[in-house]
């Protein structure tokens, strides 16, 4: 996050499928740019980037964009050759990608000595992106022409809003100022930009993530949200806000955008909900965790957190990695990374891998082998209730945890001559099973393996 980057923006943009390329996208957004009824730029004001060659890719500088822009009027000086990092857009290591051409608004001599967009100063501001996808990169990174040439434009609002209303970043644009001035009224501490900025731009990534589906949890975008949820309570903390202040930036941020994305509305009571939870559990953690870092900086040597101490600042207490290296880098320490051990000293990659299993297994279905009612194995599922027998054991990768195996017990019980009670519970086997440490010592995880 930066003064004209954030976690959740806006994005406007044209998309094409087989039907116009360079020639009509590079028209619409030039017209679109410079047009009284458009954005109204002055066109002395607008640079362009083109894709400048790369060697690796066999490919030229795009002389089809540029001769498209020279012949809108764009003079040659004006239009910036860049490299493959720049202009040239891949969806990943494979498939479709081509180069780009962006488009910068120049904010004048006041911002900087930059002489175009490719010194990367502060005075060029890109605000559109114009990607050409005309090839399909493969696994030995040759490209391939793809049968229909495909146009993907991105136009930032946050950023054109920055342009557009003087503003010398984007936190102090119409969607950000009040969050920026509820933080300052909230703070009991004194503040500082960092601080405010985070705290405005994550509780809007907070706010549309949770209204859009998405709840915190340890894995995959539940994780990013909880992350970005913990950076946010840690710096209004920082800054002496009290306890429970999330939900009132949820308000302010439907305040703000809700006549926009009325969903935020309808899922107001869910937001505050989850973000409710989440401040509440965190802030214990935080509370006891900071005391703890504090002890562990103050030990530092050389300015270096060990490894050791981190992951047992987080195995021991609980107290998350990315909060111990957000904490650290604001006192000017690092934290030894390569060095955090996980249980039993496993190296950290090991944990890692550990957790990846364990997600890969909660996506896996498990399936059912049979039931157990009255001490008698059930062919039939008359009188069983669908919540039992579709029911999945909740242990991982490391095996069945007491409360557990019970779930698995009633079968296991049957096959080793043992009468269980009454009650009916399933019998289940699939991937968790299979991924069980250590379950063959257990008569449930006998029960379970077969």
């Amino acid at each position: 996050m930066t003064a004209r980057h954030l976690t959740c923006f806006e994005m406007l943009g044209n998309f094409s499928i087989g039907d116009y390329f360079k020639q009509g996208a590079i028209e619409m957004a030039w017209e679109f740019s410079t047009s009284p009824d458009g954005l109204g730029f002055d066109p002395d004001t607008v640079w362009v980037t083109v894709f400048g060659g790369d060697e690796e890719l066999g490919l030229g500088p795009d002389e089809e964009a540029i001769e498209a822009w020279v012949g809108l009027g764009v003079p040659r000086e004006r239009i910036v050759f860049c490299g493959r990092e720049d202009n040239f857009w891949q969806a990943g290591p494979t498939g479709p990608c081509g180069p780009c051409s962006e488009l910068f608004f120049d904010r004048g001599p006041e911002w900087g000595d930059d002489t175009s967009p490719a010194d990367g100063g502060e005075r060029f501001l890109e605000f559109w992106n114009l990607v050409f996808m005309g090839y399909r990169m493969g696994e030995d990174g040759s490209l391939t022409p793809l049968p229909s040439q495909n146009i993907d434009t991105g136009l930032g609002l946050n950023r054109m809003a920055l342009i557009k209303q003087g503003a010398e970043t984007i936190f102090e644009t119409d969607q950000f100022a009040p969050l920026i001035a509820l933080g300052e009224e909230l703070a009991t501490k004194a503040t500082d930009d960092r601080a405010l900025r985070i705290l405005a731009d994550h509780s809007r990534a907070t706010t549309f993530l949770i209204g859009d589906g998405v709840v915190p949890s340890n894995e995959e975008r539940g994780y990013i949200l909880r992350r970005i949820m913990r950076r946010a309570i840690l710096q209004g903390s920082r800054i002496g806000i009290p306890a429970g202040f999330l939900p009132t930036y949820v308000d302010k941020v439907i305040e703000i955008m809700g006549a926009a994305y009325p969903e935020l509305v309808a899922e107001r009571d869910t937001i505050l909900r989850w973000v409710t939870a989440e401040e509440e559990a965190f802030g214990r953690t935080l509370e006891q965790g900071t005391k703890l870092f504090e002890e562990v900086a103050a030990g530092a040597q050389g300015g270096v957190i060990s490894g050791d101490e981190a992951f047992k600042l987080h195995d021991t207490f609980g107290f998350p990695y990315d909060v111990t290296r957000d904490l650290a880098e604001e006192r000017g320490l690092t934290v030894d990374a390569g060095r955090i051990r996980g249980p039993h000293g496993a190296p950290a990659r090991a944990v890692a891998g550990r957790q990846h299993l364990l997600r890969r297994w909660r996506r896996r279905p498990a399936r059912c082998c049979g039931h157990a009612r009255d001490g008698h194995r059930a062919d039939r599922l008359h009188g069983i209730r669908r919540a039992d027998h579709l029911r999945r054991p909740r242990h991982g990768p490391r095996g069945p945890r007491r409360g557990d195996a019970r779930q698995a017990r009633p079968l296991a019980a049957l096959r080793h001559g043992r009468r269980p009670g009454g009650r009916c519970r399933p019998a289940l086997v699939g991937s968790p099973a299979r991924h069980a440490r250590g379950a063959h010592r257990r008569g449930a995880g006998r029960g379970a393996r077969r």
